[in-house]
C-alpha cells in the first residue's frame, strides 16, 4: 500500500474511532440514567415527561451515530467503506481479515440489525413501517443488547485498523464513569426533593 493509501484509511479508522466514541458516551449515558432512575425512582416519578423526553432524544443520538457507523454510502466514514478501503488497498493477506468484519454487518437478526433498523425508519425517515406496532415489537431492545450490538461493532472496526494499520481505538472506557454520574444525578435531585418538603 502506497502512503496515501494508508493515509486514506488512517483517516477513515480515526474518523471510525471518533464516533465509536460519541456512540459510546451516549450509550453511557442512557445506562446512567437508568441507573440513576432505579435508585432514585421519586425522580422520575416527579419528572416523567421530561426524562422521557431526555431520554428519547438521547435515543435519537445514539442511532443516528451507531446509523453512521454503518452506512453503506460511498462518502460516509463507516465500517461498510473501511471494508472497501482494506479490499482496494489490502494485498491478499490483508484481504482475509474482511470477512470477519463483513460478519458484523450480514447478520440480519442480531442487534446490530435492529438498531439500523430504528435508525432508518425512526430517526432519519420516521417511516410508515417504522410506526406501526409489528415494528416495536420486532426491534425491541434492552440496553444489555445494545451494550451487545455495539461492541460487536467496535471489535469489527478494531479487527481491520489493528491488523491493516496497527491502530487500536479504545472508544468506551473513557465513558464508562458516565454510569456513576448518572446515578450521582438523580440521587442529587432526590436529596434536594426530599430536603424542600
Amino acid at each position: 500500500m502506497n502512503p496515501d493509501q494508508r493515509k486514506n484509511l488512517e483517516t477513515m479508522v480515526e474518523a471510525l474511532g471518533k464516533s465509536m466514541a460519541q456512540a459510546w458516551s451516549y450509550f453511557y449515558v442512557l445506562k446512567g440514567m437508568h441507573e440513576g432512575a432505579k435508585t432514585s425512582p421519586s425522580v422520575t416519578q416527579a419528572f416523567p415527561w421530561f426524562l422521557e423526553q431526555v431520554w428519547r432524544a438521547m435515543f435519537d443520538a445514539f442511532f443516528a451515530k451507531v446509523g453512521t457507523l454503518v452506512d453503506g454510502t460511498s462518502s460516509t466514514y463507516s465500517l461498510p467503506n473501511l471494508i472497501t478501503l482494506v479490499r482496494r488497498y489490502g494485498d491478499s493477506e490483508l484481504r482475509k481479515l474482511i470477512p470477519e468484519a463483513e460478519a458484523c454487518m450480514s447478520d440480519k437478526t442480531g442487534p446490530l440489525e435492529k438498531i439500523k433498523n430504528w435508525r432508518h425508519s425512526q430517526v432519519a425517515h420516521r417511516t410508515v413501517r417504522g410506526e406501526a406496532h409489528s415494528f416495536h415489537t420486532e426491534n425491541k431492545m434492552g440496553l444489555v443488547e445494545i451494550e451487545g450490538a455495539l461492541r460487536q461493532l467496535d471489535e469489527a472496526i478494531n479487527h481491520l485498523s489493528w491488523h491493516v494499520l496497527s491502530i487500536h481505538n479504545d472508544t468506551n472506557s473513557a465513558f464508562e464513569g458516565l454510569i456513576s454520574e448518572g446515578k450521582t444525578l438523580f440521587a442529587a435531585v432526590a436529596t434536594g426533593m426530599d430536603a424542600s418538603k
